[in-house]
């Protein structure tokens, strides 16, 4: 008997003003469910039963969905309005009227707190660019402009060349390589399983179109397209000097 396919899932970190949460969706034939788990508690949708975490003493906030706006990612979750929590929940200043995202916040902020970083240590925020030494800038323009979709965005006027992309939040800063650089070429030793090497991942759309694509202009996938435990498919690319990149996508909801 053939193997049936996975139901659609995907689960991911989700950022708010007191830290991150899980953010889960899964989808099969007939229906849906999403829900952004914090340490405290949980905010989803109207497939919960309110009766057994009640009982337990559980910190449960539903948000429930209309035809126009249905529940169907964490983030959907995030604008809902709560229409019923828990006790457990409402002691966490957690009332029906509030919105989803507000709900977690309280969660985030009732829950156990991290280990504190040490005393004096600086917080890193986010990835705000990540940096490759290139041979030949035009190359890599078509690469990461032409094949993989980036946003050429302007560069400040530095004394040596190189340009600038945008991929979501996150930037490509590309430098021509001169003497005070290093050399560009990237070499991944043979012995090396490829997608266990050093690596920058970028979130697609559609994994399906990508490997089409990628094909259509010539591009070899290194590695893939294979699952991901977390749920994504994803597969590897080199740019032109060798930079290991890797693409993944969840699947799409149904």
């Amino acid at each position: 008997m053939p193997a049936r396919p996975l139901q659609a899932a995907r689960q991911h970190v989700m950022s708010f003003e007191r830290g991150p949460a899980i953010g889960l969706s899964h989808a099969w034939n007939g229906g849906q469910f999403c829900a952004i788990f914090t340490p405290a508690g949980i905010v989803g949708c109207g497939i919960f039963d309110m009766g057994t975490p009640t009982k337990f003493g559980q910190a449960i906030a539903i948000a429930r969905g209309t035809p126009e706006l249905p529940l169907v990612t964490p983030d959907d979750l995030c604008e809902a309005k709560i229409v019923e929590c828990t006790p457990a929940a409402r002691e966490m200043g957690i009332e029906p009227g509030m919105t989803g995202r507000d709900g977690v916040e309280r969660m985030l902020a009732a829950g156990p707190a991290a280990e504190p970083a040490p005393r004096g240590a600086m917080r890193v925020k986010s990835i705000d660019h990540v940096t490759f030494v290139v041979a030949d800038l035009d190359r890599s323009r078509t690469f990461y402009r032409d094949v993989l979709g980036m946003d050429e965005v302007p560069r400040p006027a530095f004394s040596f060349p190189g340009l600038w992309f945008q991929a979501g939040g996150t930037q490509i800063h590309l430098i021509l390589e001169h003497p005070e650089t290093g050399p560009a070429a990237v070499r991944i030793p043979d012995e090396c399983k490829i997608s266990r090497t050093r690596h920058v991942a970028f979130e697609v759309d559609d994994a399906a179109f990508a490997v089409r694509r990628l094909a259509e202009l010539g591009v070899p996938i290194v590695a893939g397209p294979q699952q991901r435990p977390d749920g994504p498919t994803q597969m590897y690319v080199q740019d032109p000097d060798g930079n290991l990149i890797e693409l993944f996508a969840y699947p799409p909801a149904t």
